[in-house]
This record gives structure tokens, sequence and C-alpha cells, in this order.
């Protein structure tokens, strides 16, 4: 299947959101492996019994972001929205709404509008987060298809 620009914009996107997440966070690469981690099972995005090697966060970050993990990348979203983290540009918006998207898939617009935290510009949000949603819903009609 042929990758929409948005589709391209929020994969590439799982690799920076580790980038700007490594970046701001202290530590070394096994201590934010721990940390993201952590995160991920206590979102009960992934059940770990073996630790993650701090490699894979450079690795996804650098070296090839699209085999970036989705739970990894909604783990460091979610920790840097805790800390005042916003998106910037195009690309942030459109990762963090497909991200967000996913994370909230059972919801309505409104409902994960109000998970977002008070410093995103939730009109904003809106905007990305509906074209989050209607690319998963052209992804899927394109994958029955076939």
């Amino acid at each position: 299947m042929i990758d929409t620009p948005f589709s391209a914009m929020a994969t590439e996107f799982r690799g920076q959101i580790i980038k700007i997440w490594s970046l701001k966070t202290s530590g070394n690469a096994t201590e934010k492996s721990r940390i993201l981690c952590q995160k991920a099972i206590e979102l009960e995005l992934v059940e770990r019994s073996k630790p993650m090697p701090g490699t894979a966060l450079i690795h996804w970050s650098k070296t090839n972001p699209s085999n970036t993990p989705l739970w990894a990348a909604q783990s460091a979203l979610l920790l840097l929205l805790a800390n005042g983290w916003q998106p910037s540009n195009h690309a942030e918006w459109c990762g963090m709404a497909s991200l967000f998207q996913r994370l909230y898939k059972k919801t309505n617009l409104a409902e994960i509008l109000s998970y977002l935290p008070q410093q995103i510009n939730k009109d904003i949000a809106a905007g990305w987060i509906v074209a989050a949603i209607e690319e998963d819903v052209n992804f899927r009609r394109n994958k029955k298809r076939k």
C-alpha cells in the first residue's frame, strides 16, 4: 500500500518523538529505556519481561524511525506532554494526532480532545485528529479491499 503524505509524516514522527523525548530526559540510554518501558507497561501498551537495550532508542530515532514501535512512540509522547511539551510544526501536529488517535481509538473526537493537556491548542488539535481519524478509516477500507 502506498503511504499518503499524512501517514508518511506520522510514521517518521515516531522516531522524532523518541529523539525529542530522549534529548529532554536526563540519564543514560539504559535509564531512559527503562523509563520508557515502565511508562508503556503502566499504560498497558506492552508487556515486557526482558529489558529493552538503550541502543534501541538511538536506532529508532536516527537509523530507522519507521521501525519505532507504536508503544514506544506513544509512551514518549505522553511523557513529553506531561512535562509541558507541545507541537511546533506540521510534522509534530500530525504525529501527535496520529499517536493520540491510536491511543484512544474507541472514543469520539470530543473525548479524545478531553485527554489532551491544557497546553495543547484544542482547535488546532481537533483538525489534525480528524485527519488522523480519516486516515485510519481510509487505511482500513483499503485493507479490506485487498
